[in-house]
């Protein structure tokens, strides 16, 4: 028969187009129908007697006629080619095989996403693997981009869901991926990088739970070359959700992000949220409030979108640097996070099943982001224009675009290299040589934290000479000092025990600061290697009063005067106690590993004693 074009908009191409009438005898379903006419209504309304699996055939041959007649008329109208740089992106998390997956499954087919990024979770169960792609199959089609994580909840089946992906990567022109899929990898499609890791998630075998993935993410972020960066990954830090999830990935991989100015997508928490831009994630600093927001170092926001189909939860928290919360509080259902990713700029919104859009923002790339597919850009940091051949000493550098200061000099293979050094050592050291932002550091000195802390080793051994006795006052007169961790958020008391053998313990912020700071800082070897008595000496802040709480539940509350863990009587839980930014008391809720690190129980009650105690819930962070 002959077929007479049909004008209209084809908002998957998003170009104007001929479109004609498909004959649909060949998937079973009687007449024809215009290609467009598909894409302004639902599959259900148009096709209400077919199966899914019929509807998805019906899908992928209006695809590709749609895609055939796009390349035959480009000649007959005016297409602008910036509008086929645009990639719309889905993100999802927390599935499940049930309805309500379904239905979001369907509705990243109805607003003509290119790619789905999945945050983990997926079919929560065993033997669902399969259900899970069959439903992705149904509702998007075999060869559909999709992207996953691996979450807490692969612990069953992990390797048939890696395959699946794997295998539908394959099958995806122009999607790629180098490393462990869903683990440890960078993928590439379009106009994007996708940087996975698996931080915090111990739960899955042949996955770990700390893999440097914050060296990982740098590393691929500053070799990308292409202009929308996005990190993904599954679990959350207590101040990055909305719900009780406890801290689980370190701050180290949201800075590798924030410094590369990428995006951060996660899920766990069953809600949505999205922060402000920020500058800085531990501290919770926000740029401005304004839902437009510019992405260049030191410059990014996180979201958690995971409605993607299983249970909704309450919000049990929140905090002025949150720019949307949508949670079972404020009446959410199922939905998804869909951005827009044009040349510079990004359209997003959050939408549910139900048609409600509880968040709209935007993006625009900053000048670095967008002259990433090129070398490294020009910079008028003068640090930045002395080629690295030309260092040939170690110097202090200060960073620009945030608060680190940094020790450069030449590793054991000749390479430059830089490692994070405190105040005091930057001090010792000789002052700030130079100063520039996170591109200006990489490109005097690309191997982040290749060479040893200039200030940890030979001053410490040079501080304790000789076994100092211990005080049982708050504050001893000792040698000891306060070490930093740099590959966590964490401080340790460095002392020698009882046998003269230098030891370590954990202590809290606020007994970090009335000890003077910290002196020394380095990795977790580095700490090992100097002081290898792990726990192996009392807390200089709270030994002797906790020794007088553990004696009994009924010490009075001012006797406790630094952080202890409390055990609820009436239920198997157990709480950080401490005092907030405001000197008030605070907790929140600790796991049993925690307890252990933080030196076991030191007060019992039930849930009335908790409050009387620490009135402030979940107004501190986990210590852990």
């Amino acid at each position: 028969m002959g077929l007479s074009p049909v004008r209209c908009v084809d908002k998957r191409q998003h170009c104007a187009e001929l479109c004609h009438p498909i004959p649909l005898a060949t998937t079973g379903y009687s007449g024809s129908i215009p290609a467009c006419n598909y894409l302004e209504a639902s599959a259900d309304a148009i096709f209400p007697s077919l199966s899914n699996s019929r509807k998805q055939v019906i899908r992928v041959t209006i695809n590709k006629t749609i895609s055939t007649c796009c390349l035959l008329t480009l000649s007959s109208f005016a297409i602008n080619t910036a509008a086929f740089a645009a990639t719309k992106v889905a993100f999802v998390g927390d599935q499940g095989t049930g309805s309500n997956a379904q239905a979001v499954l369907s509705l990243v087919a109805s607003e003509g996403t290119d790619l789905l990024l999945l945050q983990g979770d997926l079919g929560y169960y065993d033997n669902t693997a399969s259900d899970w792609e069959t439903n992705l199959v149904n509702e998007l089609g075999a060869d559909f981009p999709v992207l996953t994580v691996v979450g807490n909840h692969e612990n069953y089946e992990w390797s048939t869901y890696q395959r699946f992906i794997k295998q539908r990567i394959d099958r995806v022109p122009g999607l790629s991926c180098s490393g462990n899929a869903g683990v440890k990898a960078a993928c590439q499609f379009k106009n994007i990088e996708v940087v996975q890791v698996a931080p915090g998630v111990r739960e899955v075998a042949g996955v770990s739970d700390d893999d440097n993935y914050e060296q990982f993410l740098r590393d691929s972020l500053s070799a990308s070359k292409k202009p929308w960066r996005i990190c993904s990954w599954h679990k959350n830090q207590n101040a990055m959700q909305t719900g009780s999830k406890s801290n689980s990935t370190g701050w180290g991989v949201f800075d590798a992000c924030l410094d590369a100015g990428a995006m951060i997508a996660m899920g766990h928490e069953h809600a949505y949220s999205r922060t402000f831009l920020m500058s800085n994630f531990e501290n919770q600093s926000v740029v401005h409030k304004s839902s437009e927001m510019t992405l260049e170092p030191g410059k990014s926001f996180a979201f958690v979108s995971g409605l993607g189909g299983h249970d909704i939860r309450a919000q049990k928290r929140g905090g002025d640097w949150f720019a949307s919360i949508y949670t079972a509080s404020q009446g959410a259902t199922h939905g998804a996070l869909f951005c827009t990713f044009a040349d510079t700029t990004a359209d997003c919104y959050f939408k549910a099943i139900d048609g409600s859009v509880p968040d709209q923002f935007s993006l625009t790339l900053g000048s670095q982001q967008q002259s990433s597919s090129n070398s490294a850009p020009a910079t008028s940091d003068s640090s930045a224009a002395a080629p690295a051949e030309e260092i040939s000493a170690g110097f202090v550098f200060s960073r620009s675009d945030k608060e680190e200061l940094r020790w450069i000099d030449r590793n054991s293979s000749g390479d430059m290299g830089s490692v994070w050094i405190s105040e005091n050592c930057a001090q010792q050291m000789g002052g700030v040589s130079r100063t520039g932002n996170w591109k200006s550091l990489i490109s005097i000195a690309p191997k982040m934290d290749s060479i040893a802390n200039p200030c940890t080793v030979s001053t410490a051994s040079n501080r304790l000479p000789s076994p100092p006795p211990l005080s049982p006052s708050p504050l001893p007169d000792t040698n000891g000092f306060v070490f930093s961790r740099t590959d966590t958020t964490e401080f340790r008391w460095i002392d020698r025990d009882s046998t003269g053998a230098l030891g370590n313990i954990w202590i809290n912020k606020a007994c970090a600061e009335r000890l003077g700071g910290p002196s020394q800082s380095g990795n977790w070897r580095e700490l090992n290697t100097l002081a290898p008595g792990f726990d192996a000496i009392a807390s200089p802040c709270n030994g002797a009063t906790s020794t007088a709480a553990a004696s009994t539940t009924s010490s009075p509350f001012t006797a406790l005067e630094e952080g202890y863990v409390f055990s609820r009587s009436d239920k198997q839980e157990y709480r950080w106690i401490d005092r907030d930014s405001n000197g008030d008391w605070g907790n929140t809720w600790i796991d049993e590993a925690c307890v252990d690190r933080l030196g076991g129980i030191k007060a019992t009650g039930d849930w009335k004693a908790l409050n009387q105690r620490s009135p402030g819930f979940d107004a501190i962070r986990s210590p852990c």
